[in-house]
Parts: structure tokens; C-alpha cells; sequence
């Protein structure tokens, strides 16, 4: 079901440009419903949203007719708590402002009944108007939005109706979301987060002018800079034919040599991947089936970056905390691998999603060794380095001095954290590796082990088992 909505500008339409000389009034219609508090990588929908509202307001022509509508702000569990705060009229912009951030989220979600009250109002005025919606929530006082859209539309009100959905998961409130806009002749967009949101209002709240716009057969907008390998949200209005494409073409290269792109099918803003190389690109909206360029914008792609810190030395067999920053891919890693020329070839490694910092287990061998951030691009690109000398732990093995032949007895071990990996056996000290008697893994501090049922000299033989290597010994008499 259609989660809470907010309507968050009713501003020049894009389904249908207008004319130059011809006037769209608008409204802002907030969700102040109590959903708005939910979080998008730590930060509250609302401020989200009055944050994006607020740059927007500065980029609007001051002689644009706006108006703002709350609901939800005043009261909790009162479906009638929706308030025009700001007519729509020229020179609002400042007043505006000053109502979107004082509003607090508090009730319930009246978008129904919200939409009918801002369409009854501009429909007063008999002037072309639009509303968009950014929705984060369901219609929780018992009415039908997609059905509202339909009455509104056969009732002849002259207002369309854009819908962006503000980090919506469920299918079933999308569905409705997509139906209430083309119910009234609009769009739907999706915002998965602030960058999503900025541009799904930009796209919608761009006034085409005049006759060359008019004619224009899609239209994108999204980012001017953006790093190489990140993914950006681009919002687009096109034919929506099965099988066109956002992409990103370098300067006058054909359409069959993109460097990066996403079938429309996968919603609107589309995710489109930034090339890995940086440069100038083109991003253009393809026409499937004529292999046409409708639409065309510039894209300055900036170096990937990244960066690690890891402690400069560490033991072999153990683990250190590294710190990683960069666009956070599982197709990206940080791994170590011994200090050579070249590209170098990693060991042990952690993909470069999740928590900034994460544990890597460090290598068996002694040495100079380099911690990398390497990015799978076409090719790869080692992005940051940091150095880390590694030497042995000082390992100690505790045990008696000479147990009786196929007893079980006891071995406590320390100078290193425990690894199911790596492992303790007995051997005779003059029988090559591994010749081993018995053994137990290392996944605790304190073992046990059998002792063979032949007696003599033997050693106990702390193995790194990556690379099959003794790293500590101590003498065991059996009798």
C-alpha cells in the first residue's frame, strides 16, 4: 500500500510543456506525518527533504507562482489536519523557507483527502497547475489515491500530478504511487536518498519554454561532475519503449561504444554506474529500436578516489584493523600483498563494503608487505597503498615435560589470537615435514592432544597452516 506521502512542489509541468507565455501555478503539499522521522543513512527523511526543498527555492525564478500545504503537522491521529500555509503567488520563495523548516512531523497520512484540497484550490483559479508528490508513506485514513487521481481527472480539474517516491521498498505502494500520476497525466519518479531526491525534483520542476523545447523528444537530468565508478541517479523523461537506455558515450563516439549504461526498466532516476576512466562524457537517453539519441547532457567524470590507514608494522598469522574510505563496491577490495614492482597479487582480503573499518588477516612469511585498495576496473587500478612490516609473533607453548605413551594431556599456548586455520602437532624432531603424530586446530588458547603410543623423543609444532610453516616448538618426553 501507498506508504505516507509527502507533496513536496507543484511547479512547471513536464508531461506537457507549455508555452512561453502561459502561467503554472504550484503548491507545495509537505508529509509532516510521523513516518517522516525514518532515517536514510542516518539522516531523518524531513531534514532530507527540507534540505533538498531549500536549494531548490533558491533555483526558482522568483516571478514563479508558489505555494506550500502541510498535513499531518499540527496533531497525531487527526485525518484532518491538513493546512495551506503559503498561496500560491509570485515572490513566496522567502516565506516558504521559513514555513518548510519550521515544520515538525507529528500525524497521521490524509493524502487523499490533501491532493483533493490543493486540486479544489488551484482549479479556482482556472490556470494550468501541477503538483508533485515525494512519498515515504501509505494513505492511513482509509481512502484511495489512485482512485482520487482518476475522479480529479474525469471531473476536469486542469492539474497534473508528478509523483516521486521518497525511499519507497514496497511494490504494492509504488504501483499506486505510478497510478495516481498517470491518472492525472504526470510521472513517477523514484529517490532513494538526497542526491535521488535533488534530482528527481529537478527534473520535474524544469519550465520548458518556447517551441524548442516544446519538441524535445526526452530530456535527462542528473549530476555535471561526478567521481569515476560511483553510481549516480539520473532522472529522465522519454518514450519508455522496452528496451531504451541512459548511458554515457565518450565525445562523438557511436552508440554502440558506451562506456557505461542502465535499461530504463530499472526505474526512474535510473542508477546509472560512471565510467571507471575519468574524462568527458556524454549522458544520453537511446531510443531502442531506431538506435537514436534523444536526449544529450555533459558528464565530467573525476579520477576514482580512495584511501587506507592500517598500523605500520604488524605479526604474521594475526590480524590488523584497517580503515578504508572509497565508493563502497563488492566488486572493489582491500587485500595485502608482499612490496614488489607491478601490480601486486593480494593474499588475504575483505571487499570493500560495509563497515569503514574491518579486520584482514595478515600472511604467514615475515617481511615487507603493502595493504591496497584496488578498484576492478577495465583494467585494475590500485587506488591507495600503505606499507606494514610484518615479523613473527612471540609464540610460547606451554606443556609438561614428558607424559606416559597414549594419555590425553593439555597444552596452553600464547602471542597470538586464536585461529581454527592454524594448528598444534606432535612429531619427532628428526622426521621431515609434516611426519605428524596427531594434532589439534588452534581455535583456543588451551588444547589437548594424545600422546603416541610409542615412546621417545618429540616436539610440539605450532603450524601456520596457510603456509605450512613452524613457527614455534617445544620438547615432549613420552613414556
Amino acid at each position: 500500500m501507498l506508504k505516507k506521502l509527502m507533496i513536496a512542489t507543484l511547479l512547471a509541468g513536464v508531461s506537457a510543456p507549455l508555452a512561453a507565455n502561459e502561467t503554472t501555478r504550484s503548491t507545495f503539499v509537505l508529509d509532516a506525518s510521523g513516518s517522516m522521522w525514518g532515517q536514510i543513512e542516518g539522516v531523518a527523511k524531513i531534514t532530507i527533504a527540507q534540505q533538498v526543498l531549500q536549494k531548490l527555492l533558491v533555483d526558482l525564478s522568483p516571478n514563479q507562482e508558489v505555494g506550500l500545504m502541510a498535513y499531518g503537522h499540527r496533531q497525531k491521529g487527526d485525518c484532518s489536519d491538513i493546512e495551506q500555509l503559503i498561496a500560491p503567488a509570485a515572490g513566496t520563495r522567502e516565506a516558504i523557507s521559513k514555513a518548510v523548516d519550521a515544520i515538525t512531523p507529528k500525524g497521521k497520512t490524509p493524502l487523499s483527502a490533501a491532493v483533493i484540497q490543493a486540486a479544489e484550490g488551484l482549479h479556482l483559479s482556472e490556470e494550468k497547475a501541477t503538483v508533485i508528490l515525494i512519498s515515504d508513506g501509505e494513505e492511513t485514513c482509509g481512502r484511495d489515491p489512485c482512485a482520487i487521481g482518476a475522479e480529479l481527472e474525469a471531473a476536469g480539474v486542469d492539474f497534473t500530478l508528478h509523483a516521486i517516491g521518497f525511499g519507497i521498498a514496497d511494490d504494492a505502494a509504488r504501483a499506486q504511487l505510478q497510478c495516481l500520476a498517470e491518472n492525472t497525466g504526470g510521472v513517477y519518479l523514484d529517490a532513494k536518498g538526497a542526491e535521488g531526491l535533488s534530482a528527481a525534483l529537478s527534473h520535474v520542476t524544469k519550465a520548458a519554454t518556447g517551441p524548442e523545447a516544446a519538441a524535445a523528444k526526452a530530456t535527462l537530468t542528473g549530476p555535471a561532475k561526478a567521481r569515476a565508478g560511483q553510481v549516480i541517479e539520473i532522472a529522465w523523461q522519454g518514450p519508455g519503449e522496452a528496451g531504451d537506455w541512459i548511458g554515457t558515450l565518450a565525445p562523438n563516439a557511436d552508440v554502440g561504444a558506451f562506456s557505461s549504461r542502465i535499461g530504463i526498466d530499472h526505474g526512474n532516476p535510473a542508477p546509472l554506474p560512471v565510467p571507471p576512466q575519468e574524462g568527458p562524457y556524454d549522458l544520453v537517453y537511446v531510443q531502442a529500436e531506431t538506435g537514436e539519441v534523444l536526449a544529450r547532457q555533459p558528464l565530467e567524470v573525476t579520477p576514482m578516489v580512495a584511501s587506507i590507514s592500517a598500523p605500520a608494522s604488524g605479526t604474521t598469522g594475526s590480524s590488523v584493523l584497517v580503515n578504508w574510505q572509497g565508493r563502497g563496491s563488492e566488486k572493489d577490495f582491500v587485500g595485502i600483498a608482499p612490496k614488489a614492482e607491478g601490480f601486486p597479487a593480494t593474499s588475504f582480503y575483505f571487499e570493500t563494503i560495509g563497515a569503514a573499518q574491518q579486520s584482514l588477516r595478515m600472511p604467514s612469511h615475515p617481511g615487507d608487505y603493502e595493504i591496497v585498495y584496488i578498484a576492478t576496473t577495465d583494467p585494475w587500478t590500485v587506488l591507495a597503498r600503505t606499507p606494514i612490516s610484518l615479523s613473527d609473533p612471540k609464540l610460547k607453548l606451554k606443556a609438561p615435560a614428558s607424559v606416559s605413551a597414549g594419555v590425553e594431556f593439555g597444552v596452553l599456548w600464547t602471542g597470538l589470537v586464536p585461529n581454527p586455520s592454524d594448528y598444534i602437532a606432535l612429531a619427532k624432531p628428526d622426521d621431515p615435514l609434516p611426519h605428524l603424530s596427531g594434532y589439534a586446530a588452534t581455535d583456543s588458547h588451551f588444547i589437548r592432544l594424545t600422546a603416541p603410543d610409542e615412546p621417545g623423543q618429540y616436539e610440539l609444532r605450532f603450524f601456520y597452516a596457510e603456509a605450512d610453516r613452524i613457527v614455534a616448538t617445544r620438547s615432549l618426553s613420552v613414556e
